[in-house]
């Protein structure tokens, strides 16, 4: 006789993808607010495998990642899209920021504890500070502000197709 399980808290983390196999997340930010684009310089210096990949949601190649995950263009959050084994997820708010900082290995994957916290707690601080974050950050002036190095050879290399338009 088959034994159930009961889940205990939210569903935190989609499966591991099997070892050998690809994932791919890309972290879509609003390219001109100064806070999201500190954000995407932090990961990414912390992001010593490249693994994660950054666009705006205002480019092209942005709006194609988030059609494909079926998600909207919403500046007032950032999108996470994953994809693995052929499956692609959006992920928003708090969630978002979390699972790119899973993505980046020890210690950084330790933050993941966090999405043990009830997602109305944890989506309401990252409400706060995006409902506040213009007007205490800035804005980058209406052009996109990530420009190191890193971040460029990130930005431009190609997307896998499974993340595009299908």
């Amino acid at each position: 006789r088959p034994r159930s399980r009961a889940r205990l808290g939210p569903p935190a983390m989609a499966p591991a993808a099997p070892p050998g196999a690809s994932r791919t997340l890309v972290t879509l930010i609003d390219g001109d607010c100064a806070l999201c684009s500190a954000y995407a310089r932090v990961v990414s210096s912390l992001d010593r495998a490249g693994v994660v990949y950054f666009e705006t949601q205002q480019s092209d190649v942005g709006r194609a990642v988030l059609r494909r995950a079926r998600m909207p263009e919403d500046l007032s959050t950032i999108v996470v899209v994953e994809a693995a084994c052929g499956d692609v997820r959006g992920y928003v708010k708090s969630t978002a920021v979390l699972r790119t900082f899973a993505a980046l290995g020890a210690p950084w994957n330790a933050m993941g504890a966090f999405l043990l916290v009830p997602r109305v707690v944890r989506d309401g601080v990252y409400a706060f500070v995006a409902k506040n974050r213009h007007r205490v950050f800035g804005t980058n002036g209406g052009r996109c502000a990530l420009p190191d190095a890193v971040l460029r050879r990130r930005m431009t290399r190609s997307l896998p197709k499974e993340l595009l338009d299908e």
